[in-house]
């Protein structure tokens, strides 16, 4: 249907007409109902006014050479309207269409739309990075590495843990950029760590979704930032979730086997909470299984839990992985580890995340009650 059959189909005083080129928007009709007060805004300027997680389909309708698009629009009384834009290129080169009601927004549709574009901003200005968890060897107390963790350092609001801006990065479609560039950070910070002390044997582990791991071109990305930070065969792990690995096997076990040739070790993290086990998951050749915090926490309750932790320790050591109990709490609980064999503990019994300047001193000096220092 053409804009034009479209518009004898609507009630025209609910619509506008817009004709946009590539430097500008100009709109004929009563524009009040959208909260706008002019009737032609320069073009980048009207993208702005446009939700960020809604930018891209009227970005992809301008490059098809057509549009239909609900989208969010910020009016210059800052209040916010649904609108549909439907409309398609001329022989001109100018877009021509209709902007027309398309719902009213929820009464918080300001504050989301300010945190996407805050979000997306700060995706772009590098202002998610990496802090990072020290991962300690129990039988000698060092700090042997640490576990990369996204945190945005946001002006105005200081520094977000992942639950604050995660699921909005989902929704955005960001996940995969906040990773590259915490696995980017992670990689960069450990090759200064060696360089300050080149005989500690400091390894760095970072996350990936299963989305991420299969997504084209994500090997190549990783070994090529690894590469380029110098640093030794498995020295930069890979932790990949075990339900989410399970999502697409096969597809995961070919890039695993692109990674590890790569001299990128993997970690198979938060172990119990999945279906599968770890006999079957012998099969995509990880170097380390972290168990999840649930079991290890359930260790200080009694013998069942006990048991669960030196099942997995007895299989790891079957298959010759590394295990790196997660969630430790209290000394207890590290001394019932320790007698069970595990190789690595984290939590907040030695430390939460640091930042990366933190993690670094740490690294050559120790926290005193805490942990000794890498070498």
């Amino acid at each position: 249907m053409t804009p034009d059959d479209y518009a004898k189909s609507l009630d025209a005083a609910h619509a506008v007409m817009f004709r946009a080129d590539f430097e500008s928007v100009r709109f004929a009709g009563d524009l009040n109902r959208f909260g706008l007060a002019a009737d032609q805004y320069d073009l980048a300027d009207f993208f702005t006014r446009i939700a960020p997680t809604d930018r891209a389909a009227v970005e992809r309708g301008f490059f098809d050479h057509a549009i239909d698009v609900r989208v969010r629009l910020i009016g210059d009384d800052s209040g916010v309207r649904y609108v549909r834009l439907i409309g398609r290129r001329r022989d001109s080169g100018a877009f021509r269409g209709l902007m027309f009601p398309a719902g009213a927004a929820s009464a918080g549709a300001k504050g989301r739309i300010d945190d996407e574009t805050s979000l997306a901003r700060g995706v772009e200005k590098g202002e998610v990075v990496a802090y990072y968890q020290p991962i300690v060897a129990l039988e000698t107390g060092r700090v042997a590495g640490f576990e990369a963790l996204a945190r945005w350092v946001c002006p105005g609001r200081g520094v977000l843990s992942p639950d604050d801006f995660l699921d909005l990065a989902e929704d955005m479609k960001l996940i995969g950029a906040i990773g590259d560039q915490v696995r980017a950070f992670a990689a960069r910070d450990l090759a200064a760590w060696r360089t300050a002390a080149p005989a500690a044997p400091l390894f760095v582990a970072a996350n990936a979704t299963v989305s991420e791991l299969v997504s084209p071109g994500f090997a190549q990305r990783l070994a090529d930032e690894v590469s380029a930070a110098g640093l030794r065969a498995g020295s930069f792990k890979l932790e990949i979730n075990e339900t989410e690995i399970m999502r697409d096997p096969e597809r995961a076990e070919g890039v695993i086997r692109d990674l590890k040739s790569a001299g990128i070790a993997m970690a198979l993290d938060d172990f119990g909470t999945g279906y599968s086990s770890l006999a079957r998951l012998d099969r995509f050749n990880f170097d380390t299984v972290k168990i999840d915090r649930y079991f290890v926490r359930a260790l200080a309750m009694g013998e069942n839990a006990a048991k669960v932790v030196e099942s997995v320790l007895q299989l790891a050591r079957h298959f010759g992985m590394t295990v790196v109990a997660e969630g430790v709490e209290s000394e207890d609980v590290a001394e019932k580890l320790s007698e069970l064999g595990c190789d690595y503990v984290q939590g907040f019994r030695y430390s939460g995340a640091m930042e990366p300047d933190t993690a670094a001193d740490a690294a050559l000096n120790g926290v005193k009650g805490r942990f000794l220092r890498a070498v």
